[in-house]
């Protein structure tokens, strides 16, 4: 105790020098916490763009599916795979699909789309799907009808109420035709998506395809800042040999890059960041240790042990060091919780831009608490190592030396 209360008042002897290393400390911290919030807020909005709005975080199928996906893969709908997939405590939820690629005509016109069976429901978990319906109304469990894409309705100059006739193949050789109204048109706000998509109802879908009971995805969506890798690891010990689990990095591994490639680079700012706070940190303790050697001379020639001193002046860093750190984190974050609950918004061209491609023209920030205790601990080890130099001095020290001026 008597050597915390030195250490203490040993960092407040020179008070200006305290003062700039501990705000060199809380504006690397600062601006550490904020840098990474924003990129990886960014980052999580465009997987959930993605990810989360249609493909889901993780999918199930049938064991070969993803190499040849046709509707012979499909697989049967398993009320205890279902229940052991949601008992997993990072699961937010699951929701079935079944998908196959027809030919699809309307008067004299025809043209290739994908028809996605799907749980109404459980995909509005997923998106927001108001927000995509650009005419008519959403599909719902017992609809007969069909949502279409923008694209879709373009190409045909389709309108709400017109019939549109599907011819594909069904489930193990079946023919599958089929005249559906259309009651809602929808922005995917994607151009591949729009152009391609036609939603029925997951009923609806497999009676067309001769497919009762079956799927083809099981999607699932983890909750939030959970490790999807974490679920996969759990779910393969009883899966893996019956089917094919998938994160979305496997089904979309050019996302997965992008991300890497944007985050090196603010990685290399922030290590830079980093070597500058080290050397700030260094400059201060190198001086402490140097300016005090009579002291310390004096205080070890009267009976005071080495080890002591050492440990003094490792409570001096770490005092230094942790008031640095719980202040820069304080005031981040207030910041990174406003611009999570009120994201950036991009200007109008570029927020155009940014919808035509897929995504949210909106950079929230990342409220994680990962991100300020990481970027904490990091320098607080920083101050640690730091440590290494005034250990060295002390147990090298010559009293008698150290007492000549």
């Amino acid at each position: 105790m008597m050597l915390i209360k030195l250490a203490w008042r040993n960092i407040w002897r020179n008070k200006k020098r305290s003062i700039i290393t501990i705000t060199a400390i809380v504006i690397a911290v600062f601006l550490a916490v904020v840098m990474r919030s924003l990129q990886l807020g960014m980052y999580d909005n465009m997987i959930q763009n993605i990810v989360g709005s249609y493909s889901g975080h993780i999918q199930i199928h049938s064991n070969g599916y993803w190499e040849e996906q046709t509707i012979d893969n499909a697989f049967e709908y398993n009320d205890s795979l279902i229940e052991k997939i949601e008992n997993n405590q990072e699961v937010d939820h699951t929701t079935k699909r079944i998908q196959s690629g027809c030919l699809s005509s309307f008067k004299d016109l025809s043209k290739f789309v994908l028809v996605n069976g799907i749980e109404p429901d459980k995909e509005q978990l997923m998106t927001d799907w108001n927000k995509r319906l650009v005419d008519g109304e959403l599909l719902t469990i017992n609809s007969s009808s069909v949502n279409i894409g923008k694209g879709i309705a373009k190409y045909y100059n389709l309108k709400v109420g017109d019939t549109l006739i599907f011819v594909g193949q069904g489930y193990h050789g079946m023919q599958a035709v089929g005249a559906y109204p259309v009651c809602g048109i929808l922005d995917m706000k994607n151009p591949n998506l729009n152009n391609v998509s036609v939603f029925m109802s997951l009923p609806t879908a497999q009676d067309f395809l001769s497919a009762n009971n079956l799927m083809t995805h099981l999607v699932i969506n983890k909750k939030e800042y959970s490790d999807e890798h974490i679920i996969v690891s759990s779910l393969s010990e009883n899966f893996k040999e019956e089917y094919e689990i998938m994160t979305w990095q496997e089904m979309m591994p050019e996302i997965q890059q992008v991300i890497q490639a944007d985050s090196a680079g603010g990685l290399v700012m922030i290590f830079i960041l980093y070597m500058i706070i080290t050397f700030g940190i260094f400059g201060t303790v190198l001086m402490m240790t140097q300016e005090r050697k009579y002291e310390f001379g004096v205080v070890v020639s009267i009976g005071m042990k080495k080890i002591k001193l050492m440990i003094s002046m490792v409570y001096e860093t770490i005092f230094l060091t942790s008031i640095g750190v719980l202040s820069g984190v304080i005031l981040s974050r207030p910041l990174v919780i406003h611009f999570h609950n009120n994201p950036l918004e991009f200007p109008a061209e570029q927020a155009e831009m940014m919808e035509n491609q897929g995504f949210e023209a909106i950079i929230p920030f990342m409220s994680s608490y990962d991100i300020p205790i990481t970027h904490g601990l990091i320098i607080f080890f920083i101050s640690l190592f730091i440590c290494i130099y005034p250990i060295i001095t002390i147990y090298k020290l010559n009293p008698v030396k150290a007492m000549k001026r």
